[in-house]
């Protein structure tokens, strides 16, 4: 049964905010973004401008936030080591290449770090192809590989990002549960054999297509190994020394035609 992607101990948001900074957990609010281009025509829920990329990493970055990665809040969780006073996480889902072209020199200028989930299978068909657009083209492994010292990998299934007759990574009305569980499985563990063959660190985080997600889900990627899964409920975070914490995070989407002043007082929740 599709459940809402509600975090482990979700608090309200007064509650979030009386334990900030305290040993008993850290505010996290996480920024979803998707494409970069500037080509206004584009622009829209999924889409948004390089100058507004910039405007909401320098309003981050004047706020006194610090960037972090899933690496980061798994090193506080098992091991207690630190997080910034004020951490947010920024990432990118689908793994469009105009992420390298817009978003990859704008972080990299500010010290900034972030996340990019691939579609494994467009990753691989690009990469075959060495085709590169900004408007359609998805990554290359190449370019992740290039992308490591500001970008994160992570899983976001290898051919579930689509609409039809299954919601993403769901399972089908009247589909046997082992028939459910071995797709979902194998899926994943195509797109965590590219990015491992490629030299890169095995993702530890499964991004939910279309931030869909359920109780098999979640029990099936937890089996797999995976440490965090990251949905599309807007809401903060709280991550506390409890793994399950991590599991099923709320983000917050970024479209166009929204101020930086509005979208960040919503998404860190001023």
């Amino acid at each position: 049964m599709l459940v809402l992607c509600l975090a482990v101990g979700l608090l309200r948001q007064d509650q979030v905010q009386s334990v900030f900074g305290t040993e008993k957990g850290v505010q996290l609010p996480i920024l979803m973004y998707h494409s970069i281009l500037k080509d206004s025509a584009r622009q829209g829920k999924y889409v948004i401008s390089p100058a507004v990329l910039a405007a909401d990493l320098d309003a981050l970055q004047q706020r006194g936030y610090e960037t972090v990665t899933v690496s980061d809040l798994l090193a506080y969780v098992q091991d207690g080591a630190p997080l910034p006073e004020k951490p947010v996480m920024i990432t990118f889902d689908d793994g469009y290449y105009n992420n390298y072209v817009y978003a990859y020199p704008l972080l990299q200028q500010r010290g900034m770090r972030a996340v990019v989930s691939i579609i494994g299978s467009q990753t691989a068909l690009y990469t075959q192809e060495g085709t590169e657009n900004a408007y359609w083209s998805h990554l290359r492994l190449d370019r992740l590989q290039e992308m490591q010292d500001v970008f994160e990998v992570q899983n976001h299934s290898w051919n579930l990002h689509e609409y039809g007759e299954r919601r993403g990574c769901l399972r089908m009305r009247g589909e046997a549960e082992a028939s459910y569980e071995s797709l979902l499985r194998e899926d994943t563990e195509q797109t965590q054999q590219l990015i491992i063959e490629a030299g890169l660190p095995a993702p530890q985080c499964y991004t939910y297509p279309f931030g869909a997600c359920s109780e098999e889900s979640e029990r099936i990627l937890q089996d797999m190994g995976f440490l965090c899964t990251l949905g599309c409920e807007e809401r903060v975070n709280l991550v506390t020394r409890d793994a399950g914490c991590l599991y099923e995070m709320g983000r917050f989407n970024r479209a166009a035609g929204e101020s930086t002043e509005s979208y960040l007082s919503r998404a860190l929740g001023e």
